[in-house]
């Protein structure tokens, strides 16, 4: 008996430390969590609409409030928050790439490019937060013309 409970926590337990790894800063976090969500779309799994509780390890849960405000207003979400799109490309998937984060306090701004062919990108401006736990997604846009600051820490 104690075998069986030990190989069904022993996975537990390597997640949170692997989530805890992956959070250590903002570009392992974002890639981290762009890699994951990604696969999990590519696999038809929807980690919003199923509660999928990795998606805690990575995003704030101001963010996560945020989301679920939004689906439930009565104009509804049509994009994906994360992608800033409606759907994603299967070229985005495995093609993670981050740019140098700019810290501000316990914020940091960084780019998020989906996708490896420049006719199937995506660009997205990340803001992450760090907290006890480590960095956390805390807002998604798509990436700024050139030359644009990114938004003031708040």
């Amino acid at each position: 008996m104690k075998k069986w409970l030990l190989m069904l926590i022993a996975p537990i337990f390597a997640f949170q430390a692997m989530a805890a790894e992956h959070n250590a800063d903002p570009h392992s976090t974002s890639v981290a969590f762009y890699s994951w969500y990604l696969t999990a779309l590519s696999k038809e799994e929807s980690p919003i609409d199923e509660h999928d509780p990795l998606l805690s390890e990575y995003v704030t849960q101001r963010l996560l409030q945020k989301i679920n405000l939004l689906i439930k207003s009565p104009e509804g979400m049509d994009d994906d928050y994360f992608l800033q799109d409606q759907d994603y490309s299967d070229g985005w998937v495995n093609n993670v790439s981050v740019s140098d984060f700019t810290l501000n306090g316990n914020r940091a701004f960084g780019d998020v490019t989906l996708g490896r062919d420049p006719t199937d990108q995506q660009h997205l401006l990340v803001t992450l937060v760090h907290e006890h736990d480590g960095w956390k997604i805390d807002d998604v846009q798509l990436e700024p013309a050139a030359g644009v600051e990114p938004p003031p820490a708040g």
